[in-house]
């Protein structure tokens, strides 16, 4: 089965014990070589994001290094150190993730961790290797993305912003406020309907090119919905296929709040899981033209930045 991203979820193990975390970690759990194999043998990505907990605790990590392609890793930064010589070997991409600063992250994550990032970032950058933030943006936290930024700008590194899935999402003055900030820093919200805003391809990935797989071998659409499952490793791969065409065509539907929108037959309304679609501006029909005119903008100047900013993400993990 071709696929353009596989998510893979190595263990629920780690380090850390952040306050927002969805991933039980109760009883470790963790694939198996066998499971690995199977996944590899099933599924042929062009894009292989892994996940955990820390999966850089993973005890068989040059393994799935070696075993599939174009590699990008979610870690909380803690033990880049321990592990340069394989990002580097493997030319791993690395997502650093931290919060709306050094004081959220540090309630959050555990005292220190910030400045522990930082040095992981340090590093990163004096071996040549590719990372980026990522940032979960709320209410809460708006105003301390500056922070984040400043800090990120030492580094010559790129921010991600992400919603978090845990709190309500943005009204749409805020969503669109944090669209237009987003362009003012050169970074992109991490959102089909951000895309959408900016006069590009915006989607979903969700079964239709992307698959997940968690520890537990649970086989998902999305790597943030925990509770829709369309089969588990070693289950046949017609029955699975099968399960993907339900759930795109029965399931991931545009809600309501997104009839009348011309984007909803491909938007769908964003991310699902984050309901972004309750306070979405296109439902304004605002967008980039309007954001370009309000602020007298040189449009070719701003559409040349959003073409870079659109390859970005397409190189890198949306969710």
């Amino acid at each position: 089965m071709e696929l353009k991203e596989l998510v893979i979820y190595l263990s629920n193990e780690c380090n850390l014990k952040c306050k927002h975390c969805f991933v039980n970690q109760r009883e470790t759990q963790s694939l198996t070589l066998a499971d690995l194999e199977w996944i590899r043998e099933t599924f042929k990505s062009k894009k292989t994001i892994l996940l955990g907990g820390e999966p850089l605790l993973y005890e068989h990590l040059e393994t799935v290094f070696k075993m599939f392609p174009n590699i990008q890793i979610s870690t909380n930064g803690l033990l880049i150190d321990k592990n340069l010589r394989l990002l580097k070997k493997y030319n791993v991409v690395s997502q650093l993730s931290i919060e709306g600063g050094e004081k959220e992250t540090d309630s959050i994550r555990g005292l220190g961790v910030w400045d522990k990032v930082m040095e992981s970032a340090k590093l990163l950058q004096k071996y040549k290797l590719e990372f980026y933030f990522r940032v979960g943006y709320h209410f809460g936290n708006l105003k301390m993305l500056d922070e984040v930024f400043d800090a990120a700008k030492k580094f010559k590194a790129r921010v991600v912003l992400f919603p978090r899935i845990d709190l309500p999402p943005l009204s749409t003055k805020l969503q669109e406020e944090l669209f237009e900030y987003a362009l003012n820093m050169n970074s992109v919200v991490a959102q089909p309907h951000f895309f959408r805003y900016c006069g590009k391809e915006g989607r979903c990935g969700a079964g239709s090119e992307r698959l997940n797989i968690f520890y537990d071998k649970r086989i998902t659409p999305c790597n943030l919905d925990l509770d829709y499952t369309i089969g588990r490793i070693g289950d046949d791969e017609e029955s699975i296929k099968r399960n993907i065409k339900i759930y795109l065509e029965e399931y991931k539907v545009p809600p309501v709040e997104c009839t009348g929108c011309k984007y909803s037959g491909s938007c769908r309304g964003s991310c699902y899981v984050a309901r972004s679609y309750l306070g979405c501006p296109l439902r304004l029909n605002h967008s980039l033209e309007d954001y370009i005119v309000t602020n007298r903008l040189d449009a070719e100047k701003v559409h040349k930045q959003v073409d870079v900013n659109t390859d970005f993400i397409k190189s890198v993990i949306v969710c």
